[in-house]
């Protein structure tokens, strides 16, 4: 029963990442800036001369170098220097060395307006879709939970029901540890130092 289980998840997985490759390789056939220009899905201003946006470019130690941006109208994860507060809000405007965002005041009724300096910012929370190891984030621990409970609900070496062996915890416990680490690579936060820098470009 295990057995299957394990094959139609890897099979499962073969087709998504073979998806995912084939649109990686279209994608990889465009320029970097006008790739990005190209994307229909956000709220992207840069196809307009003097259009300022913001940049991380991050080098973390696991998955390489790459180049984060943010545009007004996007949302944007982060947390400032000195304080516990995690922001999850709207890019509102930007400047030279900082940007606005805006929070909605029910109370009132009306939007408000905070300027965030880019100084003050201490982590910046990213998402970036990486085939395979995205996927794997969210299927990994669901392979080791159903691995795990194949071994809980079926008869093993014992003859017994509802016994788990020590192999099992260990196979199930590499899947979801595996997960959690594609996790941390494909939703990673980073912090604003000499590796992860957080400036103002100008689209041109």
């Amino acid at each position: 029963m295990k057995i299957y289980l394990i094959i139609s998840f890897l099979l499962v997985l073969g087709n998504l990442q073979v998806w995912s490759q084939k649109h990686s390789d279209v994608k990889a056939t465009l320029g970097n800036e006008r790739l990005h220009l190209n994307q229909p899905d956000t709220n992207k201003t840069a196809g307009n001369f003097g259009t300022k946006y913001l940049v991380l470019d991050a080098s973390p130690l696991l998955g390489g170098f790459h180049r984060y941006r943010f545009h007004v109208g996007d949302h944007i994860k982060f947390r400032m220097r000195n304080e516990t507060i995690r922001f999850n809000e709207t890019i509102a405007g930007i400047t030279d060395s900082s940007f606005t965002i805006g929070t909605v005041n029910e109370v009132v009724g009306r939007m408000n307006y905070q300027e965030i300096l880019l100084k003050d910012i201490r982590q910046i929370k990213v998402s970036r879709r990486i085939p395979f190891v995205s996927e794997a984030s969210y299927y990994f621990p669901i392979a080791g939970l159903l691995y795990i409970g194949a071994d809980f609900f079926n008869k093993g070496i014992d003859n017994k029901r509802y016994t788990t062996g020590a192999s099992s915890l260990i196979i199930g416990g590499a899947l979801m540890a595996t997960g959690f680490i594609c996790y941390k690579i494909s939703f990673a936060p980073h912090k604003i130092n000499r590796r992860n820098k957080l400036k103002v470009l100008e689209s041109y």
